[in-house]
């Protein structure tokens, strides 16, 4: 196989042996299964580029894809690769690529947009209705050896940068979103509901925008003990609490009431204790996916105008996340790695998200 850049000139920074490597991909099933076949080495269209993934997170939405088949609507109905947290090497270009050559190091923006649609053209291409999402149904995602993605959404990272923090971009980058809806500003006091990866994200962002205090609540003393690494206050919450009791433990802990809670984990029970443990004019942000439906207290909150804004992905935050991990804004943002296991071992990686004797944070599947 030849590769080569755009121009047509051949770049010897990938090793011919690596391409005849098996382009193994990690899958799920609508019956809610997960295994591992070989896939055979992508064509290279021409704005696009294939990558050498080198390093990708599993994210809890890919756990719910595997365990309950569904996201809100989004239903698994066919076998997919999942995958969307990744970074890796550039080993092909398509002819018209002219900003990546072979052997670029690049974090992979997962949310393919059209360009074309309303929300594309007023700058929110994370609402475009058309976007090709890699590793949500109905679009294959980016767990596997090899994969080609259009060159808009690779963006170059640092030498100095791993491509285990490259990777890091993206769950980051959904916090970074969650504080620009949430507006943040220096002083005001901020509950992030769940200490998983998402929600250490949305508190690195919080405390980087000026939020402060800041307390994380969690059902698990083990998330909130990586929470403390990250220097954040912890809640320790029971699932004996009713609502109004769990508000009123979040405002002791804190000292006041919150002006923002970010709600990083979907449980009904959290988004409910959320709305009571926030002041009088605060504001819900729901960030964690969880139950199509959800009950809320629509009186206790009309009463007291509670505002409820939703966050969804993210949008124009490579270039800048990219440039705060480089800075050490984030401080040492690879401490969220807790487990870091091979491209053969995909399954086993998942396996381990799930099993709570574990205390997983972050896991990682890594290739060389």
């Amino acid at each position: 196989m030849t590769l080569s850049n755009g121009n047509g000139h051949s770049n010897e920074n990938v090793d011919p042996a690596l391409l005849r490597r098996p382009n193994i991909a990690l899958w799920v099933t609508k019956d809610h299964k997960i295994y591992q076949k070989q896939e055979a080495f992508p064509d290279c269209p021409p704005d696009s580029c294939v990558i050498h993934v080198k390093a990708t997170g599993i994210c809890g939405s890919e756990i719910h894809f595997w365990k309950h088949g569904r996201i809100g609507d989004c239903c698994v109905t066919h076998d997919i690769i999942l995958g969307h947290e990744s970074a890796g090497q550039v080993v092909a270009v398509g002819a018209n690529v002219r900003n990546l050559s072979i052997g670029d190091r690049v974090s992979i923006e997962p949310g393919v947009a059209c360009w074309e649609c309303d929300m594309c053209i007023r700058g929110r291409y994370n609402l475009c209705p058309n976007v090709v999402f890699s590793g949500t149904p109905p679009s294959d995602g980016t767990m596997r050896r090899f994969v080609a993605h259009p060159a808009r959404f690779l963006h170059r990272i640092p030498d100095e940068m791993s491509y285990a923090l490259g990777a890091l971009v993206e769950p980051l980058s959904v916090g970074y979103n969650a504080v620009l809806r949430a507006k943040i500003y220096l002083g005001m006091p901020v509950v992030i509901a769940g200490a998983g990866p998402i929600g250490l994200a949305a508190a690195l962002s919080a405390r980087a925008a000026g939020a402060s205090p800041i307390l994380i609540t969690d059902l698990e003393e083990s998330k909130l003990a990586q929470a403390a690494v990250f220097g954040f206050a912890g809640l320790a919450v029971s699932t004996e609490w009713d609502r109004k009791d769990t508000a009123a433990r979040i405002r002791q802990a804190m000292g006041c009431a919150p002006q923002l809670v970010l709600e990083c984990t979907g449980s009904p029970a959290s988004i409910n204790s959320a709305c009571y443990a926030l002041e009088d004019g605060g504001t819900l942000l729901q960030v964690g996916c969880g139950k199509p439906d959800v009950e809320l207290p629509l009186m206790s909150m009309g009463f007291r105008e509670i505002n409820v804004i939703t966050s969804f992905r993210y949008q124009q935050s490579w270039p800048v996340v990219i440039r705060l991990i480089q800075a050490g804004v984030f401080g040492d943002v690879g401490a969220m790695i807790t487990h870091t296991l091979p491209l053969e071992r995909a399954i086993d990686a998942f396996e381990t998200c799930v099993d709570r004797s574990a205390r997983a944070i972050k896991v990682q599947i890594v290739d060389e």
